[in-house]
């Protein structure tokens, strides 16, 4: 059943017996995106996966929402559904303006699958977390407050006070001629609107009745209406604040939904479930805390019993059976023996029906993900001899390996293939996993090379010059280190160690062999008041092939205090050798003139050559210009460099 703001009223009781009789109850949700920033690591632990999605999904929306409901049909012995399939877009009035973020390739899958955004604008159904919900409960009972108060009057500047005479004049007009119940005054800003409602209120107040109303092109008018009785007035001031409680009731909207589904402490499905998770906690209930273990606490307190069929069927017995788990493959697999699908019918327009075929609308990916599940019980139950139609309950013995347990699919080929809401995350060795920095002219078939001897590598590039790789026969590791601790083209670093120094190592800045690019600052953005932004080279455009993850942006330059460029990951350029003829070094082989690199040649200097020579040597030792790019420099910065310290 689709469910927009037309309809969702109506729906909402439907909802709550569906709730109330359903055996377990399946989500599904799709957002305007997925990740903004640095993408997970597969070598990434439960705490840092929750961290970096937190810091780069939470600012999308959830645009869709699938609810299905699987309850048994005694009469006829097997399962039913009723399926609900929202759209949710929250509004700015009377509810909190909300701005998010878009990803592009999101809603360009979204709208190849058919989704109407169209449909989403005009007709979603608005949410709002619980904090929001309380503030605006609260700033709508004080202003209602103020309607039959004359304390918060506000002066009338002097530049409109004409304009509001001009108004009062009309209404004093349009009462006194009698012709019309209603007058509207129109082009009145926000400000305009306020004092006519101050002004008429005081000076018409028990002839006329004011009120805002909305156009269809979502412009703003006042509507006075005659009164004709005082009673009238009295019941018109009660049915506008009837109106304004429904309207936060609308605003608060789908929100009710996420809480009888909480409520309900019912056994609730999904398939690869953790963005879904956090967004409807984030959304709904309150904001994400920065602390795992809270957040690991809220997610239970909110949802007791949660079941993620993507972690499901990465187990035995299913693990060895079923090549793919994405969604479609898996009931495709599901649909063949040794498995099979249960029935699962609806009543007309309730559900949803096999033959539908409606992939990636949440709806019906979540009567999917329902029936998918119900094949993995069922096959489980037959390996222990049993078999039971109906789902025993959320906490029977076949279920408990899987229960609360939420999958992370960037990790989970490393060890570390879930989030344990109610217990210890599973802690993998990293012994065979390295930081490795390399010549920024290597490709990932340089770093397999490098490592042949010691079998095949997992390699997951974090930027031009360093990647993560993993050794697939781990027994390896202290061959690889104490091997490779003399390679000077490489650097070489335990996991452990990277991981606690963070992104910036101790051997970063000794790469051999690798030439220094300093980026110059955008001075036209300087002029402009800007931050001055980077240029960047053309060596950083150069693509690298990584099926892992996008390599993130290169780290900027920073400033200390003292006014001297700081540049991470790179070398500072080596100091030539100075040409004296007091070092036989430095000195040619022949007698000839000093040889140069581009081939020219320097002839024995003159006495006006030398004069000049000693001239520039004092020029020079009087302005001195910072030669290397050290954070403990104790040397002093060209002035142009001193004069921001906000170029970060």
């Amino acid at each position: 059943m689709e469910v927009t703001r037309n309809n969702f009223r109506e729906c909402l009781p439907l909802i709550d017996e569906s709730i109330k009789k359903a055996d377990f109850l399946v989500i599904d949700a799709e957002f305007t995106g997925i990740i903004n920033g640095r993408d997970v690591t597969i070598f990434d632990t439960p705490q840092e996966y929750y961290v970096t999605l937190l810091k780069g999904s939470t600012d999308f929306l959830i645009i869709q929402y699938g609810l299905c409901a699987f309850y048994w049909n005694e009469a006829e012995k097997h399962y039913m559904n009723d399926a609900y399939n929202f759209y949710l877009f929250p509004r700015g009035r009377p509810g909190p303006e909300k701005v998010f973020l878009c990803q592009s390739s999101s809603l360009d899958f979204l709208s190849c699958q058919g989704f109407d955004f169209n449909k989403l604008i005009k007709e979603g159904i608005s949410y709002m977390n619980e904090p929001a919900e309380t503030r605006l409960r609260e700033n709508l009972t004080e202003r209602q407050k103020s309607y039959v108060s004359s304390n918060n009057n506000i002066p009338i500047p002097d530049e409109n006070k004409q304009q509001i005479e001009d108004i009062c004049k009309k209404v004093r007009a349009f009462l006194d001629e009698k012709k019309d119940d209603t007058m509207e005054i129109d082009r009145c800003n926000a400000f305009i609107r306020r004092l006519l409602f101050q002004e008429l209120g005081n000076r018409f107040k028990k002839e006329v009745f004011v009120e805002t109303k909305m156009l269809e092109n979502k412009s703003r008018v006042l509507m006075v209406s005659r009164l004709k009785s005082e009673a009238e007035g009295r019941n018109r001031d009660t049915e506008k604040k009837d109106k304004e409680w429904e309207e936060f009731d609308e605003a608060v909207g789908f929100s009710k939904v996420m809480r009888m589904i909480s409520q309900s402490q019912k056994l609730i499905i999904g398939h690869n479930m953790l963005l879904d998770v956090m967004h409807t906690l984030n959304h709904f209930f309150q904001p994400l805390p920065a602390d795992y273990k809270a957040f690991k606490e809220f997610a239970h307190c909110m949802f007791p019993r949660l079941l993620d069929t993507k972690y499901m069927s990465s187990l035995p017995p299913f693990k060895d059976k079923v090549n793919s788990s994405v969604l479609e493959h898996l009931l495709a697999t599901l649909s063949e023996p040794p498995f099979s699908l249960p029935k699962a019918e609806s009543v007309q327009g309730r559900g949803y029906r096999r033959a539908d075929d409606k992939l990636h609308e949440a709806g019906y990916d979540a009567y999917v993900t329902g029936l998918c599940f119900l094949a993995m019980h069922q096959h489980l139950a037959r390996m222990r001899g049993d078999r039971p139609l109906r789902l025993p309950g959320p906490d029977c013995a076949a279920l408990k390996p899987f229960l609360n347990k939420l999958f992370l699919a960037k990790t989970a080929h490393q060890d570390s293939p879930y989030m344990n809401l109610t217990g210890a995350d599973p802690t993998p060795s990293r012994d065979h996993v390295f930081y490795l920095t390399f010549p920024e002219d290597w490709q990932r078939s340089d770093i397999s090379q490098l490592f042949n001897i010691y079998g095949p590598v997992t390699v997951q590039f974090l930027d031009e010059t360093s990647a993560l790789v993993a050794l697939v026969r781990r027994e390896q590791a202290r061959a690889v280190r104490s091997s490779l601790d003399s390679n000077k083209r490489v650097s070489l670093v335990p996991y452990v160690t990277y991981k606690a120094h963070g992104s910036r190592m101790p051997g970063q800045m000794e790469r051999p062999q690798q030439p220094m690019t300093v980026s110059t600052p955008d001075l036209s953005r300087v002029r402009q008041g800007k931050p001055a932004r980077a240029r960047p080279s053309p060596e950083q455009f150069r693509a690298r092939c990584n099926s892992m993850s996008s390599p993130p942006e290169p780290p900027p330059r920073k400033r200390t205090s003292s006014g001297v460029f700081q540049v991470d990951e790179l070398e500072p350029p080596t100091k030539k050798p100075e040409l004296t003829g007091s070092s036989e070094e430095a000195v040619p082989a022949h007698d000839s003139p000093l040889a140069y690199s581009n081939g020219r040649r320097k002839a024995p200097a003159t006495d006006e050559d030398k004069s000049r020579q000693e001239s520039d040597s004092r020029h020079k030792s009087d302005n001195h210009i910072v030669d290397k790019f050290d954070n403990n420099s104790t040397s002093s910065c060209v002035t142009a460099f001193k004069e921001s310290d906000s170029w970060d």
